[in-house]
């Protein structure tokens, strides 16, 4: 008997229904099973061989931060959009817990950052567990911001802008993707650091190595006495000027599972299009 966490958001119609009807089939093939619609609620206590999650990305990566340090091996069955860090869609969800139960798909370790704000007293807030990115940014009305970047107490760069993301290559695929960041194979040790709207023609997005991690400190907020601090899109913390937002590796690792690394390249092939090359046109065809 192998003991399932199902998890789902109940807000999001239809799925409490489902978890129920995942679970009931689940147990009536004989293993023990618990489930969670709350995406609010804490995981650190909870106990399972798997975790199978009903959701986008946001739950999945709402599912990384709630186990905390208590990290289960994780599948993503997709009910969002778009999907990217999901393994499987919906339509083979039964498929791929079957194919998880029987250890026949590929447990993958994602890079973990801790998140806090540490004050300009060098005071430090509470941490927050982030798999995809952390932003700092300006408010919602105001003008240009200052930031400082810093690795290993040395300055990596000075940007005036809108912001800046700071994200792992888990979450190269998402905002800093969108900003024009480059993308990274999953499985890197490694950060990107992209400008959001720099006033500076020669910033450009930067890749480092993770080892102890990035500070962002705020030189100047424009007419605001803080920036904001997002964490995986889901948590957002005030950073005053003076103070820094800080991203270090956590000793621990999300415990993704998949088809194996060749599933992200027919990912970003099949979601984004990825490399494509135009069709040729074919003969007797417009």
């Amino acid at each position: 008997m192998q003991r399932v966490l199902v998890l789902g958001d109940e807000r999001k119609g239809g799925t409490g229904a489902l978890v129920a009807g995942f679970a009931d089939w689940l147990q009536h093939r004989g293993h023990r099973i618990d489930t969670v619609t709350d995406r609010e609620s804490s995981l650190a206590d909870r106990q399972a061989d798997l975790v199978v999650v009903f959701g986008g990305d946001g739950s999945l990566l709402g599912a990384a931060r709630r186990m905390g340090q208590n990290q289960m091996p994780t599948l993503g069955i997709n009910r969002g959009r778009l999907g990217f860090l999901t393994a499987f869609e919906q339509e083979r969800a039964k498929e791929a817990v079957e194919l998880a139960l029987q250890g026949k798909l590929l447990e993958e370790r994602r890079l973990l950052l801790w998140c806090s704000v540490i004050d300009p007293h060098g005071g430090e807030g509470e941490r927050v567990l982030c798999m995809n990115d952390g932003v700092v940014s300006r408010a919602a009305v105001g003008g240009m911001i200052t930031l400082r970047a810093a690795r290993s107490g040395a300055e990596l760069a000075t940007y005036r802008g809108d912001g800046l993301i700071v994200a792992t290559a888990a979450g190269s695929t998402a905002y800093s993707m969108a900003a024009g960041g480059p993308v990274l194979a999953p499985g890197l040790d490694a950060l990107v650091l992209t400008p959001l709207a720099s006033h500076t023609l020669s910033a450009r997005p930067l890749v480092v190595p993770v080892d102890d991690g990035v500070a962002v400190e705020v030189l100047d907020a424009a007419s605001k006495k803080y920036a904001y601090f997002q964490i995986d899109g889901q948590v957002r913390m005030q950073v005053a000027v003076g103070a820094r937002a800080v991203l270090r590796p956590a000793p621990f690792r999300f415990r993704h599972l998949g088809p194996g690394p060749q599933h992200f390249f027919e990912v970003l092939r099949a979601k984004f299009g990825f490399a494509h090359l135009p069709r040729e046109r074919q003969p007797g065809n417009p």
